[in-house]
């Protein structure tokens, strides 16, 4: 089966649902139509090797990996009562949806578990310092390089009082942030590592042909120099339902305000309202 044919079955049953901007024929043609004919293989190439996870897959990896995580608390006697699930309140993020699809998936309350914001620093001072021992688990649909969630709970976790062991639970954490997140002692949990030679455009990747990669990338970095392959040129080809990461290569997401190139899976904060 060509590219193109691969292509046009991915936009019909895999991408569908995207929140941000509907992804189908239509925008497929015009996310096409505004490149010039020679590129326009060598995009469909790059598309070919985007993964897209819809909402039910990151239910269902939330719900197995919340299943992972109790049981490792089991063992050193740590029951739901004395877990804190905790959203990550950086920019973009979608932590504070994915920990209420797991609250209720899982009946996280029900079970006398804490949800806390991470920027609540008041009220994790609090449950910790009356717990004094137990988990808490980060809870997340994504973790690129690390470093904005190490920004995030580095800070917060200034404020808690007694011991506890850190996990963060996510459907997807790349292989940048393994290392960075257990320096601190955060356990990371994912049911995909998006590691560097998985992603087509990364200098680890040999997964399309040497000519075409290069003629992508320089696509790409014509488009902004320093961040066309995506935030510290990650270059990640994973995309979620409810965003793509800003580690995506501008060719899939697009310009600032669609301006004056239209992506197939712009983020939230790409788009003009």
């Amino acid at each position: 089966m060509s590219v193109f044919l691969r292509v046009l079955w991915k936009v019909l049953t895999q991408f569908r649902g995207y929140e941000p901007q509907p992804v189908g024929l239509v925008s497929l043609y015009r996310w096409l139509a505004q490149l010039p004919p020679s590129k326009r293989a060598d995009a469909c190439l790059l598309l070919d090797n985007v993964l897209f996870i819809n909402q039910k897959r990151i239910k269902a990896a939330l719900l197995a990996l919340n299943d992972a995580v109790t049981e490792r608390l089991k063992e050193d006697d740590i029951g739901p009562e004395r877990t804190i699930y905790v959203s990550i309140d950086t920019a973009g993020s979608s932590s504070h949806v994915i920990l209420n699809m797991l609250r209720d998936a899982c009946n996280l309350e029900r079970k006398k578990a804490t949800l806390i914001d991470s920027k609540n620093i008041i009220e994790i001072a609090e449950e910790t310092g009356k717990l004094k021992q137990g988990a808490i688990v980060y809870v997340d649909d994504f973790c690129g390089s690390g470093k904005q969630f190490r920004r995030n709970r580095d800070w917060s976790a200034s404020f808690i009082q007694g011991t506890f062991s850190e996990f963060l639970l996510a459907p997807v954490i790349c292989e940048e942030a393994i290392d960075r997140l257990r320096m601190v002692g955060v356990e990371p949990l994912a049911s995909m590592i998006h590691y560097k030679r998985t992603r087509p455009l990364h200098p680890d990747a040999s997964i399309i042909r040497a000519d075409a990669k290069s003629r992508i990338i320089k696509m790409c970095l014509d488009m902004h120099g320093e961040f066309g392959l995506g935030f510290e040129a990650m270059a990640t080809c994973v995309v979620l339902y409810r965003n793509a990461p800003n580690s995506t290569p501008l060719l899939l997401r697009g310009n600032l305000k669609q301006k004056p190139l239209r992506g197939l899976f712009p983020r939230s904060d790409d788009l003009e309202f």
